[in-house]
C-alpha cells in the first residue's frame, strides 16, 4: 500500500476538476452536482484539493495537517471534523449517500480518496470586482515546491502581510518553545517555562519588540524553518534552544539566529543547578539583548524573592497547565499554584498568578463566583502587598475590583500598572478597556494593531482588531482579520463566520454573506445574521421570519443587541431603542454590574449597524458611563426606582 508523500504536483487541479457527477470549483469554493449546490469552508475545500491531488493514494494525517495548517498549531479533531464535512457535503451535492464511502480512512495512518479525479478546463470567468480569485496550488509537491507554494499559499491567507506593513525591524526577536531533551520526556513544563521567563526578561529590554508567547509558542512540534518563521511574525532574529535535566542537573542549550539566512548569531550551552535556574534566565536574556544590541531593564520579571527551586517548580507546572488550557487544566493550575504558595508564602509571582487561575474557575468553567471572585481579589492583593513593583499583580488586583464595581480603586491600581509596565501584551485587556473609553475610534484601532504586531497568530489579537476595523468602517480589512482568525482556530467558526457574514452584508455583498451564513451550523447564529438581511434582494420574506423568531425569544445582552441592530438596519429606530431598553434593564443588578453595563455599552459603540440611532437623544443615555464608585451607587443611578 503506497502512501502520497511529497507526490509530483497535477497543477491542472487549481481551474477545478470532476469527482464523479460532481464538479469542484476550487477558486468559488463551490461543489456542484445531481443533488444540489454546497458552498464548502476553506479548510474543507482544502482538504479535498490536497486528497483529489493525490486520489488512490494514502495521504498521511501529519502531511494532511502540515499542508492545510502549516506553521499553526491544530489537533486532530480539526481534521476529522473537515472529512466529516466533506462526506455530508458532497453527498448533499451529490443527491446520495455513496459519495460519503470515496473517503476512506486508515486508523493510524491516513485518508484515501478512491475515485477518478479528471481535471476541468481553466475558466474564463473573472472574480467580482474587489473580490480577488483565490489562488489554489495542488499539494503534496516535492519539498522545494512545497515551500515556494502551498505552503507560502497558505501562509498568506494566514499572515499575509499588507503592502504598507513595515520590514522585520532590526532588533525584534520571536523566543520558540524550547525542546525537552530529557531521557524521560516529562520536563516540557520546564523547558516551557525557561523559554518563557527569558520571553519575559527580554520584553523588558530597551528598543526591542519580543513577540508574544501565543505566536511563537504555536510552532510547537512543527519543523523548523527559521527564515520562513521570521518571515510570518516579521522579526529580525529567531531564539531557540532545549532542555535536559538529570536529577538537580540542567543543561541549558540556547542560540539566537538570524531570520534572512538561518545564521547563527549566538549560542551557548549551560550546565547548572535548578537552583541557579532565575539567576541563569537574567543571565541567558542580557547576552541575548547585548547580542541584539538592546539593553535589560533592571530588575527581574519575579521580583526580588529568590525561591527554592521545588517552589519554582510547582509554579512552572501550574503555569504549564494554566497555559495549555485542556480539560482538567484550570483546576490543575490551581493545585500547583496553591502547591507554590504553601511552599513560600512570601512568593509574589505565584500569588499572582493564583489570583488569575481563581478567575478562570468561574469565567471559564461557570464555578460560583460568590466562592471564586473573592479567592481572586485575596490572592491579588496578597501579591501586590509582597511586591507593589508587579505590574501583573497590580492588574489582577484592579480586575478584581471592576468585577465587585469598586471603580475608584479598579482605576487607582490600573493607573499603577500603567506607569510599571505601560506596554505589557500579556495582563492589558483590563487595562484597556478603561483606558480605550474615552479615545477615539481610530486611536483603539491603533491599539489594538499594535497587539497584533506583537501576537501575530493570536486568535483573540486578530478577532479584536477586526472588530475595531469594523467599527470605523474599514470592512474590507476588517473582513481580512476576521478571515485570518478563523484560518487560525476553525474551531471558533461560530464567532468568526458570524462576523465575517456581518461585515460582508454592511459591504452589501449579500450573495457571499448568504453563503457564509448558511455555514454556520448555530440556528440562532443564522437568525442574527438573516435578520440583517432585510436589503438582499429576494432575501426580506427570510430576513423578517429571522427577526420575528429573535423577537419571540429571551436572550443574553448580546441577543438584545442584535435584535435592536436589525431594528435599526431596516430604520425601525423606536423598536430599536424598546429592545436596547430591555436589555440593559434585565442587566442582572448585582456587585459586578459595573462589568456588565461596560460589555454592554462597548457592544453598542462598536457595532455599525446602530448608527443611525446616534443621533438620537436616549444613544447618549445608553452608551455614557454610569456615575458612582459602588455597586449600589451605579445601580441607584441606572434605576432610581431600585
Amino acid at each position: 500500500m503506497s502512501s502520497a508523500r511529497h507526490a509530483p504536483a497535477d497543477t491542472a487541479l487549481e481551474h477545478g476538476f470532476q469527482l464523479r457527477e460532481l464538479r469542484i470549483n476550487p477558486n468559488a469554493g463551490k461543489v456542484s452536482g445531481p443533488g444540489g449546490h454546497e458552498k464548502l469552508d476553506p479548510k474543507v475545500m482544502d482538504v479535498l484539493v490536497v486528497l483529489a491531488a493525490h486520489a488512490g493514494q494514502v495521504v498521511l494525517r501529519d502531511d494532511l495537517l502540515a499542508q492545510v495548517w502549516p506553521g499553526a498549531v491544530v489537533t486532530d479533531d480539526a481534521l476529522t471534523r473537515c472529512l466529516y464535512e466533506l462526506r455530508r457535503q458532497l453527498s448533499q451535492a451529490g443527491g446520495s449517500e455513496h459519495y460519503k464511502a470515496m473517503f476512506e480512512t486508515l486508523p493510524k495512518r491516513g485518508y484515501r480518496l478512491n475515485a477518478t479525479v479528471a481535471p476541468l478546463a481553466p475558466s474564463t470567468e473573472h472574480p467580482p470586482a474587489g473580490r480577488p480569485r483565490r489562488r489554489w496550488l495542488a499539494a503534496g509537491v516535492a519539498v522545494s515546491a512545497l515551500m515556494l507554494g502551498a505552503a507560502w499559499y497558505f501562509a498568506d491567507r494566514i499572515l499575509e502581510r499588507e503592502a504598507s506593513a513595515p520590514p522585520a525591524l532590526p532588533n525584534s526577536v520571536a523566543v520558540l518553545p524550547f525542546a525537552d531533551m530529557s531521557a524521560g520526556q516529562d520536563q516540557q513544563y520546564l523547558s516551557d517555562g525557561i523559554a518563557e521567563e527569558i520571553l519575559d526578561r527580554l520584553a523588558r529590554a530597551g528598543r526591542l519588540r519580543v513577540i508574544a508567547r501565543t505566536s511563537s509558542f504555536s510552532f510547537r512540534n512543527r519543523p523548523v524553518d527559521i527564515p520562513k518563521i521570521a518571515s510570518k511574525l516579521n522579526v529580525s532574529h529567531v531564539l531557540e534552544g532545549s532542555v535536559r535535566r538529570s536529577g538537580d542537573r540542567i543543561r541549558i542549550t540556547v542560540q539566537l539566529v538570524r531570520g534572512t539566512d538561518a545564521a547563527h548569531v549566538w549560542s551557548n550551552t549551560y550546565d547548572r543547578t535548578a537552583g541557579e535556574l532565575f539567576k541563569l534566565q537574567d543571565e541567558i536574556a542580557s547576552a541575548i539583548a547585548a547580542a541584539l544590541q538592546a539593553s535589560l531593564d533592571a530588575g527581574s520579571p519575579h521580583g526580588t524573592i529568590t525561591v527554592e527551586p521545588e517552589t519554582h517548580e510547582s509554579f512552572l507546572q501550574g503555569k504549564f497547565y494554566y497555559d495549555r488550557r485542556a480539560p482538567g487544566d484550570i483546576e490543575r493550575a490551581v493545585k500547583y499554584y496553591e502547591e507554590a504558595v504553601a511552599r513560600d508564602s512570601e512568593y509574589a509571582w505565584a500569588w499572582t498568578a493564583l489570583s488569575g487561575a481563581y478567575g478562570l474557575m468561574w469565567w471559564q468553567l461557570g464555578r460560583d463566583p460568590a466562592v471564586w471572585r473573592p479567592r481572586l481579589g485575596e490572592a491579588a492583593r496578597k501579591a501586590v502587598e509582597l511586591d507593589p513593583s508587579l505590574a501583573a499583580a497590580q492588574i489582577r488586583l484592579a480586575e478584581y475590583y471592576f468585577n465587585i464595581s469598586d471603580r475608584r480603586k479598579a482605576i487607582e491600581h490600573l493607573r499603577k500598572a500603567a506607569a510599571l509596565d505601560p506596554d505589557h501584551p500579556r495582563f492589558g485587556s483590563l487595562r484597556k478597556d478603561f483606558d480605550n473609553w474615552h479615545k477615539s475610534p481610530n486611536e483603539n484601532v491603533e491599539i489594538e494593531r499594535r497587539f497584533v504586531e506583537l501576537d501575530p497568530l493570536s486568535v483573540v489579537a486578530r478577532t479584536n482588531y477586526g472588530i475595531q476595523l469594523f467599527a470605523v468602517g474599514r470592512l474590507q480589512e476588517a473582513e481580512s482579520e476576521f478571515r485570518k482568525a478563523l484560518e487560525l482556530n476553525p474551531g471558533l467558526a461560530w464567532d468568526q463566520r458570524l462576523e465575517i457574514s456581518r461585515v460582508l452584508i454592511a459591504q452589501r455583498h449579500y450573495d457571499e454573506a448568504y453563503d457564509e451564513l448558511m455555514q454556520l451550523k448555530e440556528r440562532e447564529a443564522r437568525n442574527y445574521a438573516l435578520a440583517l438581511l432585510h436589503h438582499a434582494p429576494g432575501r426580506r420574506a427570510e430576513a423578517d421570519a429571522a427577526l420575528a423568531h429573535l423577537n419571540t425569544r429571551p436572550g443574553d445582552h448580546m441577543h438584545g443587541i442584535r435584535l435592536a441592530e436589525a431594528y435599526a438596519y431596516r430604520g425601525r429606530n423606536e423598536d430599536a431603542f424598546a429592545a436596547l431598553y430591555r436589555t440593559r434593564d434585565g442587566l442582572k443588578r448585582d456587585e459586578s454590574i459595573l462589568t456588565r453595563i461596560w460589555f454592554f455599552q462597548q457592544e453598542l459603540i462598536l457595532s455599525p449597524f446602530l448608527k443611525p440611532l446616534h443621533q438620537d437623544p436616549r444613544w447618549k443615555s445608553l452608551t455614557t458611563m454610569p456615575a458612582g464608585g459602588t455597586a449600589e451607587e451605579i445601580i441607584k443611578g441606572l434605576w432610581p426606582s431600585a
